[in-house]
């Protein structure tokens, strides 16, 4: 791992997958609050969202980027809901998204598929009609079903990427992170002020830059599987 040393006061202590080794992340409210400005440019174009429910799935390792998305969904209206992203808490995800008016999941993970198989509900089913933020093979078992508005979630180690409703690639922060792809390694630096900033940190995804304009109006790079 190439990190530097830390530049500004941490608030909270999160956690990163460093290449399947998890690390401790330390996070200030500066970087919290510039995460949900991103969050706010990539769901501009959904509109529909006020007065809804989401759900969201993580641990406390994600609260870093989970508290965020959060904080851009209350902004626009929407009452937020949570689960943990374990083995056993497919009952709670089933039970939210059947009693309330559910827009989002997020983010599902082969984890959260498995605890909802493991309670007697099939997924495709559950998630129709809803926006669905998948992360790795959890994206592959859900592509191709009819009725979910399925979009990506690429975690970076420390950095994420996010699909916006026009597709074209996923969404990162390009004021927040540099990324370089190299071969079959995307090389992750942070541009600002963080309480752990990296420098290079390689991570295992190839993956290209799509720097076109999204038709959503979401200024910045893409990324593309």
């Amino acid at each position: 791992m190439s990190a530097t040393m830390s530049m500004i006061r941490p608030s909270a202590i999160a956690q990163f997958d460093d290449n399947g080794t998890t690390r401790l992340l330390p996070i200030s409210e500066r970087e919290v609050s510039r995460t949900a400005s991103f969050f706010r440019r990539v769901l501009a174009s959904d509109w529909d969202l006020r007065g809804r429910f989401a759900l969201i799935l993580g641990t406390q390792a994600d609260a870093y980027f989970l508290s965020a998305f959060e904080r851009a969904l209350q902004e626009r209206g929407v009452t937020v809901c949570n689960s943990e992203a374990n083995s056993w808490d497919g009952a709670r995800s089933e039970a939210t998204i059947r009693r309330f008016d559910v827009a989002i999941v997020a983010v599902v993970t082969p984890t959260v598929l498995d605890a909802i198989r493991n309670a007697g509900h099939d997924a495709k089913t559950l998630f129709q009609g809803k926006i669905v933020w998948a992360s790795g093979a959890a994206y592959d078992v859900l592509d191709g079903a009819e009725g979910i508005d399925l979009r990506r979630w690429i975690p970076l180690g420390p950095a994420f990427a996010i699909e916006g409703r026009h597709r074209g690639g996923a969404h990162y922060d390009g004021r927040e992170w540099l990324i370089e792809p190299v071969g079959d390694t995307l090389y992750v630096s942070s541009r600002l002020d963080r309480a752990m900033p990296f420098d290079r940190l390689p991570v295992a995804l190839a993956a290209r830059i799509n720097t076109d304009p999204c038709p959503g109006g979401a200024l910045g790079p893409r990324l593309v599987l």
